[in-house]
């Protein structure tokens, strides 16, 4: 009974953790909130968690770690003793950026009184467990003791038992939310207002929040609603449709425990998407509901939920029904549209039957906490006792705008036997039915197509070895670290494992970044205004609509900079504020001062600016080829007559590697406070900075003052590798601009979003080849790699060709042509340099040389002479192109062994320095 729930739930507490920037306050009604501060701190008691994770090294830069003392907190107020598993799953949904997670690991491996796994050693220790090697002594520790935990306050005990239940109402500056008590009330505010999203983990709605879109209602349910309970069935089970993820994955693991097997293929295959859908922090408050009801196509639980004939049940003011999941996703027409004064209820998951099989796939760039490039939920049902299809489904997620059904491939399969006859017609069938559009924002759509047709070959064997009721086995492998402790004099720290002078003060929360600075007296924040077009010249900045928004101060251009706009650390200039046109998109051409933060983001919203475009437009490598837009002069070396070579060649293989851009951020944003003191334009800038000097030397200059006018404070850096460098030195400038015109301290914090947008990343580039080979008697091939430098200013160029072992016979003859083209174009800089950064470089080389295997396999099974041509078109706008060392190689494979692997993954048999 409900009553009977309810009164449970009243005397069990659970802990859960979460991301702060997704939780609305007036969610929390009710709740008891605990933060790094209220773990410990230095000035009462510093908890253990907090002491192991600063003793065992788990803190480099800091900013990551408060996050992970609350999620190891949260799992040992559930469970004071973990296991591995648990303590992995916690970490999941946190990040870092700098220190590795294998301190942190270690850390939290001390609270758990199990072994990891094997137990290969000769005691039956785990062979993970090297107590000699250990960085830290377990006996420096203060043990755990749970009965000095915070206990769940009494007031808000009896507030949950003998308040009376109302209606709650919260009226913010743009919205109202509403927590009703009862599913009829909130049907006739939903009734009411159609529009007003239901929030219940606020992790889809939150992030539209974040682009301040205009939403005026938010309703609520409360945790006593009928969508917060479950049902467990003859049939199957029912889940109300606000229960929590992290909730739905215990009841669908005691569903497994309690039921017989081929009732619960369907719990296991949702329960195995559940498991890397976001991370613990997203999944204990996201909720089931919200996660159908949004219909993305990313979403992991549709396409398994539609493959396994799971209901909906909705409510409205109209009444009740109940659809097919699968029938949402059908043309979205007829009685199935699930209305905006519709509620989802409940969701019924139904038992598997016997000769059920179902599976559900994903693939991702990581395994938590990032969406799905394509993921896919399959069941089939045979005819009792045959391998003959009686039914199937076949869902996919990612592919296209929204979860999408084979229907056909699943008609025309009906009837057939299970073998490789119907697995070459379902994968033709499958590419035919599942069209991928192309999409200009590069998305590989052949990648795509293999993920549709590898998750079918997967389902196919996975069913195909339970048909033969093949034992599947997985191999495990135990990986090692261990430190060496160098003997050396006992007044030598170089290389001993000594904690971090600021650990403790990183686990307790007590270590102060920019953004934790007290507010300065008559403070006011600063947001960018950014080019959302490349290559345009400015025709108007129409400011008049922000400057009437809430707590505005002042409107920030190029022509309040007093002095130097422009820095020319390189050939191509890096400006504090676009005066007549944008270079690239993200570029910085005004700024917005408030009182506020949330209010000068609102105004920068409201800033329009005019551009026109200017031709031609080159955004891409592609583009820049086509318009020949390179940087001259273009640098060419050669080795013997290449063209003529061709001409008398027994075989040609031509290609190209393409290496994708890349996104890149730390864990603390570009962070500026700039405070103006004294007279004569002194100022103190507060900075998250590599370089205080350059900075001193930027702002200075933009101010028009001598350097010594500029105090430059660096307290810590909250994660930079590099990318606090020059570009912190131009949003320094903006910050110090707006100081000198307003006279006041100033704060420049940016968003996420507008972090990575102005700062960059990493450059693609285009490599194109040709090889080719004639067989020569007593003759072979030898891999060789060139080692590359090209400045832009010097243009040095140095080849080595390295011959790796020799085989049989070994003689090289190559010929070799090698063309670099850096192409002129709109792109956005690199992180915080004005050159490209060795990484990339790196990567090339690691695809050229495994390419170059693959050639040799294909061109030298016995012995040829190759003649090689490569021409590379590379990202460039700024002073200097870095290359890599040589590549050499420290094993040699036959090439009977290496012709086995294509060249995409010989990177799991060779190692590059």
């Amino acid at each position: 009974k409900k009553e009977d729930i309810e009164t449970q739930n009243l005397s069990f507490i659970k802990h859960y953790s979460a991301n702060a920037c997704l939780l609305p306050i007036c969610s929390l009604y009710g709740a008891a909130v605990t933060t790094v501060e209220g773990v410990g701190s230095t000035k009462t008691r510093v908890h253990p968690v907090q002491e192991r994770l600063a003793k065992c090294h788990g803190s480099q830069c800091g900013f990551c770690t408060p996050g992970m003392v609350m999620s190891i907190y949260t799992l040992l107020r559930n469970y004071p003793e973990p296991t591995s598993e648990q303590m992995m799953a916690a970490l999941a949904g946190n990040l870092c950026r700098c220190t590795g997670y294998r301190p942190i690991l270690d850390a939290c491996k001390t609270f758990c009184k199990e072994s990891a796994c094997c137990q290969r050693k000769a005691n039956g220790k785990c062979c993970l467990d090297q107590e000699d090697d250990l960085l830290f002594s377990t006996d420096e520790f203060q043990p755990l003791d749970p009965t000095q935990e915070l206990i769940f306050p009494p007031e808000l005990m009896r507030m949950a038992e003998n308040q009376p239940k109302r209606t709650l109402f919260f009226h913010g500056e743009r919205m109202t939310w509403i927590s009703p008590v009862s599913l009829d009330e909130l049907l006739d505010l939903k009734a009411a207002h159609p529009k007003a999203p239901l929030v219940v983990g606020n992790t889809s709605v939150g992030m539209l929040l974040f682009l301040y879109l205009p939403v005026f209602h938010m309703i609520s349910p409360t945790k006593k609603h009928t969508l917060h309970f479950h049902n467990l069935l003859v049939t199957g089970l029912t889940l109300g449709a606000a229960c929590s993820l992290s909730l739905v994955k215990d009841i669908l693991t005691n569903a497994i425990s309690e039921y017989p097997e081929e009732k619960t293929k369907v719990f296991c295959a949702v329960l195995q998407q559940l498991r890397t859908l976001g991370g613990e922090q997203i999944r204990n408050v996201a909720s089931l509901g919200g996660n159908i009801i949004s219909r993305k196509s990313t979403s992991d639980l549709n396409p398994i939920l539609a493959a396994s004939n799971c209901m909906l049940n909705l409510a409205s003011r109209g009444g009740k029904r109940q659809i097919p999941l699968s029938d949402v996703f059908a043309d979205g027409v007829g009685n199935n549209i699930i209305t905006p004064e519709e509620i989802l209820v409940s969701v019924y998951i139904p038992h598997s039957r016997k000769g059920d099989y179902v599976s559900a796939f994903r693939q991702a760039p990581r395994r938590e906490n990032a969406l799905p490039i394509t993921n896919a939920g399959m069941r089939v049902l045979f005819e009792e006792g045959t391998d003959l299809i009686k039914d199937l489904s076949i869902f996919y997620g990612g592919a296209v705008s929204t979860t999408i059904c084979a229907k056909q491939t699943c008609g025309t399969l009906i009837g057939r036997h299970w073998n490789e006859q119907m697995l070459d017609e379902a994968c033709r069938l499958i590419l035919k039915e599942i069209a991928l559009p192309g999409s200009p924002s590069g998305e590989k759509v052949d990648y795509k197509k293999i993920l549709v047709v590898s998750f079918f070959y997967r389902f196919f064997l996975e069913v195909l070895q339970s048909l033969r009721t093949m034992v599947n086995w997985f191999s495990t492998s135990a990986f090692l670290q261990t430190s060496e402790k160098p003997s050396q004099s006992p007044q030598d720290p170089v290389g001993r494992p000594i904690m971090h002078q600021s650990g403790i003060k990183h686990a307790t929360g007590e270590a102060v970044y920019i953004d934790d600075l007290p507010s300065v007296d008559g403070e006011l924040f600063l947001a960018v205004v950014t080019s959302s077009r490349a290559h345009a010249k400015i025709v108007s900045i129409d400011t008049s609509e922000a400057l009437k928004g809430p707590g505005v101060f002042d409107i920030i251009t190029a022509h309040d900079v007093p002095a130097t706009n422009e820095f020319y650390y390189s050939d191509g200039p890096e400006i504090i504020f676009a005066r007549n046109k944008v270079i690239c998109v993200g570029q910085i051409v005004c700024a917005v001062v408030a009182d506020s933060d949330i209010h000068a983001k609102q105004a920068a919203a409201k800033v329009k600016i005019e551009y026109e475009v200017l031709e031609p437009v080159i955004l891409t490598i592609e583009e820049a080829i086509k318009h020949n837009s390179f940087f001259e002069p273009k640098r060419k070396l050669e080795h013997g007559n290449v063209d003529q070579a061709f001409e008398t060649v027994d075989n040609i293989i031509e290609g190209e590697i393409h290496i994708g851009g890349q996104e890149h951020f730390y864990m603390e944003t570009q962070s500026v406070l700039a405070v103006p003191i004294g007279e004569d334009k002194e100022m103190d800038v507060y900075v998250s900075t590599q370089h205080p000097a350059i900075i001193q030397e930027m702002v200075a200059a933009s101010l028009g003052v001598p350097a010594n006018r500029i105090m430059c404070h660096v307290k810590r850096v909250g994660g930079a590798f590099g990318g606090k460098l020059l570009k912190a030195g131009l949003l320094a400038s903006v910050a110090a601009v707006a100081a000198n015109k307003t006279s006041r301290a100033v704060r420049l914090i940016l968003s996420r979003g507008d972090d990575m947008l102005i700062t960059g990343g990493r450059h693609p580039f285009i490599g194109k080849y040709k090889v080719s080979a004639t067989r020569i008697q007593g003759k072979s091939t030898c891999p060789y790699s060139v080692n590359k430098s090209f400045s832009y200013n010097q243009f040095n160029f140095k080849t080595k060709l390295l011959a790796r072992k020799p085989r049989d016979s070994v003689t090289v003859q190559p010929f070799i042509c090698f063309c670099l083209y850096l192409c002129r174009g709109f792109f956005l800089c690199f992180v915080g340099f004005f050159f490209p950064s060795p990484f990339v470089s790196f990567s090339f080389y690691s695809s050229f040389c495994l390419s170059f295997w693959e050639w040799e396999a294909k061109l030298a099974q016995t012995s040829a002479e190759v003649y090689f041509k490569m021409s590379i078109w590379y990202v460039h706008t700024k002073e200097q192109l870095v290359f890599t060392e040589p590549v050499s190689y420290r094993k040699s494979y036959p090439v009977e062994e290496i012709n086995l692997f294509p060249a995409h993954a010989l990177s799991s048999v060779i190692t590059i320095h």
